[in-house]
């Protein structure tokens, strides 16, 4: 997998659970890690955060399942094209053995993966500082793998939004910056329903819904309020600092049946993402698990499951 919005990276190229070709990425046919998730969602080096993941299957949730966890403390080469360097894709498992995971960010890391020139290893060239993200950001991989049960080696990357502080500009640009830049915090979905027949709001986190086979719905995600963020982005044309505000993508998946989007944004003002959702014919009651992935554009994560009943 990568479902990526930046921030989470499946290897599928280098011995992830490959997709059936043809296959919706929403479909979930096998044992798949759909998210992981750091708290806090952006730290500076050399502090700590805690880490879990989401991992799915056609029956549900997978839970109680432990992973080697590592952090990757290589940089990138430039000559490689992949989001991590390739030793940190294929080394030797880490260590860490659990459901969660709590470490440091290397106190180095703004040289490793950030704006601050490495030193070079002697007899080598000069290595160039790292280039942020459109959001102004940089970020630390932490991996984790994981046994699927039927043999394969599920591989997953979360990036680790860390603080360089804003390098190359200004010295009252980068003054501003550290007066009114707030580190990342995770946005939290608040709500997921689906609008039944009479147009109300049916809840789908205090419970299981039922619907019809082959019926199509309506599906509601919103996000606390506090999710989308506001952050100062400095533009290098300008040579001034512009406030930006997070946007927020959520990716669905489900069991069976097939959603309209794959992924959705959610609505700028309001938070609320829609999408539908077309059930599968049944013969009999069958419970279908159902997934929602947050994320913002500065590698915040947020997910939720539930299921819906269908009948025929």
């Amino acid at each position: 997998m990568r479902r990526i919005p930046t921030f989470l990276l499946l290897m599928a190229a280098a011995g992830a659970c490959k997709p059936d070709v043809g296959r919706a990425p929403s479909l979930i046919v096998g044992p798949e890690i759909l998210a992981i998730k750091g708290e806090p969602a952006e730290v500076s080096p050399g502090t700590s955060a805690t880490y879990s993941f989401l991992m799915a299957a056609p029956g549900g949730t997978v839970t109680e399942t432990q992973g080697a966890w590592d952090v990757c403390k290589l940089p990138k080469p430039p000559a490689e094209s992949n989001s991590v360097a390739s030793a940190c894709v294929t080394g030797a498992p880490g260590m860490d053995i659990g459901t969660t995971f709590a470490a440091s960010v290397p106190s180095d890391a703004c040289s490793l993966f950030g704006p601050n020139t490495p030193s070079p290893k002697p007899g080598e060239p000069s290595l160039r500082p790292r280039d942020p993200d459109v959001t102004g950001g940089y970020y630390v991989p932490v991996r984790l793998l994981v046994d699927d049960g039927l043999g394969e080696t599920l591989r997953a990357f979360e990036f680790e939004r860390i603080f360089c502080g804003l390098s190359g500009a200004p010295l009252t640009a980068i003054q501003e910056y550290n007066k009114t830049y707030q580190k990342n915090s995770n946005p939290a979905l608040q709500g997921l329903g689906l609008v039944d027949s009479t147009g109300m709001l049916v809840d789908l986190l205090g419970g299981a819904a039922t619907v019809r086979g082959d019926a199509t719905i309506t599906l509601m995600a919103s996000a606390n309020p506090d999710s989308a963020e506001a952050f100062p982005v400095y533009d290098s044309v300008s040579q001034m600092l512009k406030q930006d505000v997070e946007t927020l993508r959520l990716s669905w998946f489900a069991s069976d049946g097939k959603f309209e989007n794959d992924r959705t944004n959610a609505d700028a003002t309001s938070l609320v993402a829609t999408n539908t959702w077309t059930a599968p014919q049944v013969g009999e009651p069958t419970i279908i698990p159902l997934w929602v992935v947050l994320r913002d554009s500065r590698g915040g994560t947020d997910f939720v499951s539930t299921s819906l009943t269908v009948v025929p």
